[in-house]
C-alpha cells in the first residue's frame, strides 16, 4: 500500500516538473521573439528620419524628411511608375496615371495590380481620396493646372519627389541625374543595398557600350526629332536627356539646344541618322509604319538618314525624365547605328 502511494506521489512530482519546464521554455521563447521584434523595431527607428533634396514647381531645391518608409505612393508619370515596379516597390503603389508608351512587357503583371487614376494627371480630389504619403513624378504635375505646388501637399503631411530631369534649374538633363533619383528612392525606402546594386549594373552596361564605341573611326551625326502638329518638328539638343543618351551611344547630335526645326532645316543639317521620339498611342517602337513620317515626306527624300532609312524609333518613356529604359535604349541606339560593332 505504501509503495503504491509513493509511486503516485513520484508520478505527480514528475508531471509538475515537466509542466514547469515547458512553461519556462515558453517564456524563454516569448522573450526571444520579443527581443527579435524589439531589435527589428530599433533597426528601423535608428535608420529614420532621412532627408533628401527635391524640387518644387518653380525649380527651387527643397528638403523632404521621412520619418518612416512610405506605404501609400501615387506615381504621376510612367517613368516613376516603372522605376517603382522594377525596384520591387509595387506593393507600395496605391495609384498611378499617364502612360506615354505601352508599359514594359516585364512589368505588365505588376502594373495591372495598381489602380489607374486617369489617362493624364489626376485631380486633387482623386489623390486626396487615396490618402497617399508620397507623390512621385515630374515637375509638371505640381503646376497650377495639375496638383498645385508641393507646399499644398506638404501642409497635409504628404511628401513629394520630383525627377531631376524635369527641372530646368538642375542644368543639362543627363543619365547621372537618373542615378541620383534612384539613390533617393533607395534612401527613402531604406533599400540602398538594392539601389546601389541596380545603379552599379547600369553603369557596368554603359561601360561596355563605351568600350565598343571608343573604337569608332567615324561617328554618325544625328538629329533627334519629335513630330509636331504644325508641320515642324521638335528637335532635342545636347541639353536634354536624350542628347546625353545619343552621345553615350557613340553618335554626334547636330543640335546644341532643344527647339523646333523645319523640313528645310533638316535638309540643311543632313544627318547620317535620325532618332525619332514617338509617344501618345499604343504603337510599339518596332512598328515599321512609324518611320513613314520621314520616308513619306517628299521634302526629306534627299536627307542621308531618310535615303538610307537609318531611323531609330524610340519612346518618350525612354527619353524623358529618366527611368528603367534609359540604359537599354542607349544600347539599342548603339546597336542600330553601328551593327558591325556588335557582331
Amino acid at each position: 500500500m505504501k509503495k503504491t502511494i509513493l509511486k503516485k506521489v513520484l508520478a505527480t512530482i514528475s508531471i509538475m516538473a515537466i509542466g514547469i519546464s515547458l512553461v519556462a521554455c515558453g517564456h524563454a521563447t516569448d522573450k526571444s521573439e520579443v527581443s527579435k521584434n524589439e531589435s527589428s523595431s530599433k533597426s528601423s527607428s535608428s535608420y529614420y528620419p532621412v532627408t533628401i533634396n527635391t524640387y518644387n514647381f518653380e525649380g527651387k531645391e527643397i528638403k523632404e524628411t521621412f520619418d518612416k518608409s512610405p506605404e501609400r505612393v501615387i506615381t504621376t508619370n510612367q517613368t516613376a511608375t516603372e522605376l517603382m515596379l522594377d525596384l520591387g516597390l509595387g506593393d507600395k503603389l496605391v495609384g498611378t496615371c499617364y502612360l506615354d508608351n505601352p508599359i514594359l512587357d516585364r512589368l505588365k503583371g505588376e502594373y495591372e495590380k495598381v489602380k489607374v487614376l486617369s489617362d493624364k494627371y489626376p485631380s486633387k480630389e482623386q489623390v486626396l481620396a487615396l490618402k497617399p504619403d508620397l507623390i512621385f513624378g515630374w515637375k509638371s504635375v505640381f503646376g497650377p493646372k495639375g496638383l498645385g505646388d508641393v507646399t499644398y501637399w506638404q501642409d497635409k503631411g504628404i511628401h513629394t519627389l520630383v525627377q531631376r530631369n524635369t527641372v530646368s534649374s538642375v542644368g543639362n538633363f543627363n543619365v547621372d541625374n537618373l542615378f541620383k533619383d534612384i539613390d533617393d528612392i533607395g534612401t527613402i525606402f531604406d533599400i540602398k543595398d538594392k539601389t546601389n546594386k541596380y545603379v552599379e549594373n547600369l553603369k557596368n552596361k554603359l561601360n561596355l557600350i563605351q568600350e565598343k564605341t571608343k573604337t569608332l573611326k567615324h561617328k554618325k551625326t544625328v538629329l533627334i526629332l519629335e513630330e509636331s502638329k504644325d508641320g515642324e518638328f521638335r528637335v532635342y539638343g545636347n541639353n536634354d536627356l536624350v542628347g546625353d543618351m545619343v552621345k553615350r551611344a557613340g553618335a554626334v547630335n547636330l543640335e546644341e539646344k532643344s527647339g523646333s526645326i523645319s523640313a528645310e532645316g533638316i535638309v540643311a543639317k543632313n544627318p547620317d541618322a535620325i532618332i525619332y521620339i514617338h509617344y501618345g498611342d499604343d504603337k510599339k517602337i518596332d512598328n515599321k509604319d512609324l518611320i513613314k513620317v520621314f520616308t513619306n515626306n517628299k521634302a526629306l527624300q534627299n536627307v542621308t538618314a531618310v535615303k538610307n532609312k537609318d531611323i531609330v524609333v524610340t519612346g518618350l518613356a525612354e527619353t524623358w525624365a529618366g527611368g528603367v529604359r534609359v540604359v537599354d535604349a542607349i544600347e539599342r541606339y548603339s546597336k542600330e547605328l553601328y551593327p558591325n560593332l556588335y557582331k
